[in-house]
């Protein structure tokens, strides 16, 4: 009954259904009343009419019934007696104790067999591409950038100077190739 008096309720508001019957029914109904202005709101919401003042939103009568209807002093389940409880066993507290050293060991064993698998996969990693294609994986000197070592260097003659930065300039602009090339593949 009460969603055909919705959808009666809901032609009426379109302007589709005229009855002087469900107009008393929602004269005399709250819930059809809370219903027509649902309703009402939805319909400006669509039409963009809606205005800040019309919404209310008053739910403090829900909020004092559930107030009202919790139990404030809950009672706690049964708790145990402090003079009938039995402490635990010496011997239980020793294999507790072991328990827990065991777990811990157990942790810092796995967090080594991680590490030591990680070490061992870059170097085989890195002596498998130092073989193929002579760039290493953690370059650790920037593209680039050239490194001086440093203490007492002997001048070279300006010649050998120019051959060795041409050199290296060209090793760089390989390495900086075959690194774009290896970063692109995937």
């Amino acid at each position: 009954m009460q969603t055909e008096q919705k959808e009666q309720l809901s032609l009426l508001m379109d302007g589709e259904f005229v009855n002087d019957h469900i107009i008393d029914e929602v004269s005399h109904n709250e819930s059809l009343q809370s219903c027509w202005h649902r309703y009402h709101i939805v319909r400006d919401t669509m039409r963009g009419e809606l205005h800040s003042s019309v919404l209310t939103l008053d739910i403090s009568n829900q909020i004092a019934q559930a107030i009202a209807s919790e139990d404030l002093y809950n009672q706690l389940p049964d708790q145990p007696n402090t003079k009938t409880t039995a402490l635990p066993k010496a011997e239980n507290l020793i294999w507790i104790h072991v328990k827990d050293f065991f777990a811990k060991a157990s942790q810092v064993g796995l967090a080594a067999c991680v590490t030591l698998g990680i070490i061992a996969g870059v170097q085989y990693q890195q002596s498998q591409t130092d073989n193929t294609n002579g760039s290493p994986i953690l370059n650790t000197i920037p593209v680039g950038v050239n490194v001086a070592p440093v203490g007492g260097i002997h001048q070279q003659n300006d010649q050998q100077l120019l051959e060795k930065r041409q050199y290296d300039k060209i090793r760089l602009l390989v390495q900086d190739y075959e690194l774009q090339k290896r970063l692109n593949a995937h």
